[in-house]
């Protein structure tokens, strides 16, 4: 299910077929997150680094039944994603 999602979403922000090169760079960035940015304030350093046109911080969120968890803010030219966004 959230593989369907996930795909359905990029192809959504990057078109049905991506390059050799841009799989080669999401390969790569994907490897050092799951061998470095272990916890969510070393992914957020990283991405803070490796993005420095974006702003990466952790937000409390909320499940539909009133429970609180850690979630993920993205924010790029004063336009924010993450913060009401399903992350099931």
């Amino acid at each position: 299910m959230y593989e369907a999602q996930l795909k359905q979403e990029i192809e959504e922000s990057f078109g049905p077929n991506l390059t050799a090169k841009q799989l080669w760079a999401l390969t790569k960035f994907a490897k050092h997150v799951r061998l470095r940015a272990r916890n969510n304030a070393a992914y957020n350093n990283l991405c803070n680094r490796v993005f420095p046109y974006a702003q990466f911080r952790q937000v409390n969120k909320t499940k539909p039944d009133g429970t609180s968890y850690p979630g993920l803010n993205i924010i790029v030219n004063g336009e924010s994603a993450g913060v009401n966004e399903s992350e099931d």
